[in-house]
């Protein structure tokens, strides 16, 4: 179970005591003007991105109540639009964007480069956390 568990919003009725929630978006791909190398500047390349946020579970059956996995693509969208030097610090970017939604206490980004490495993928797997949890 998630380090972030909360008293549940569920009916009297029932016996769960605590609760956690994710909303995820995997296999988002998106082009973007990164890398490090001389031959990567200004040549736009694929990153793939799966994202898992912790969120405050919902106490109502309504989207105002958790995150809009929506908003990531947005966010990986506008980042992909900036020139970026690390993969890392693209992640370190998207997780903090994810972050300043007040229902997400954690981010976990993973970003692969399917073009940096010849027959592998290389990448990054970025966790980021509010501290203290509210």
């Amino acid at each position: 179970m998630d380090k972030f568990a909360f008293a549940s919003h569920a009916p009297a009725s029932t016996t769960v005591v605590s609760a956690s929630c994710q909303v995820l978006l995997t296999d988002l791909e998106v082009m973007a003007d990164i890398g490090a190398l001389d031959s990567e500047k200004g040549v736009p390349q694929p990153l793939r991105i799966d994202v898992a946020v912790s969120v405050v579970p919902p106490a109502r059956d309504e989207l105002a109540q958790t995150f809009d996995y929506s908003l990531i693509r947005d966010f990986a969208l506008e980042l992909a639009s900036e020139r970026t030097v690390l993969v890392e610090s693209f992640a370190l970017k998207l997780a903090h964007r994810c972050l300043a939604h007040d229902t997400v206490l954690k981010a976990e980004v993973r970003i692969g480069k399917p073009c940096a490495i010849p027959g592998a993928l290389a990448g990054t797997c970025l966790t980021a956390s509010k501290y203290p949890p509210p």
